[in-house]
């Protein structure tokens, strides 16, 4: 069975990063999206690039079939892109944060915007083909997500499913079926 979310339109995005050289920085193993959050509660931005993917459970859904979920993995583990001209002492005191990565001098190397863009694209381009692959088919059996308010946990049919990754499910009731209109997410 699959997972039903909420969910961005699968459209291709141009990137958004204003011009700006970035710092490399290095953070603490398996940390990496809790610092963005941390720092950005600073006032600072760091992006960390992620892809998602689908893994196993462990467990067997009802017809014997292997339970799997969505997880966003960090593209590269242990780095991140922090915006240039943020003080580093600050930095450098926030839990989750290693150092960062440095050059032969012992400075901070600095990357230009442009290859911060191209991984930014590059995800973006992931997460689009993530989305083109996890479509829903007419007749399939997905299980609403804790998010999906009254509906969480219930099993339903896809009955239509639309270009903007929408889709309307059927909840099977006592002697009558029910329609929902649901987002779908990854």
């Amino acid at each position: 069975m699959m997972i039903v979310k909420d969910l961005i339109d699968p459209q291709p995005v141009a990137t958004s990063i204003p011009d700006a050289p970035w710092y490399v920085m290095l953070t603490e193993p398996q940390q990496d999206l809790t610092t963005v959050w941390r720092l950005h509660e600073l006032g600072l931005e760091m992006f960390v690039p992620v892809l998602r993917r689908r893994v196993k459970t462990g467990r067997l859904g009802k017809n014997g079939h292997k339970v799997t979920r969505v997880i966003a993995k960090p593209m590269f583990p242990g780095y991140g892109f922090l915006r240039y001209g943020a003080p580093l002492s600050s930095v450098l005191a926030t839990r989750g944060v290693r150092d960062f990565m440095r050059n032969e001098e012992g400075k901070p190397v600095i990357l230009p915007n442009s290859a911060v863009q191209s991984v930014y694209r590059r995800q973006m381009q992931e997460h689009y083909e993530f989305l083109k692959r996890s479509q829903f088919k007419r007749g399939e059996r997905v299980r609403i997500d804790a998010d999906g308010g009254v509906y969480a946990g219930l099993v339903a049919t896809v009955d239509e499913v639309d270009s903007k990754g929408r889709i309307q499910v059927l909840f099977g009731m006592i002697r009558h079926t029910l329609r929902a209109d649901m987002v779908v997410a990854a």
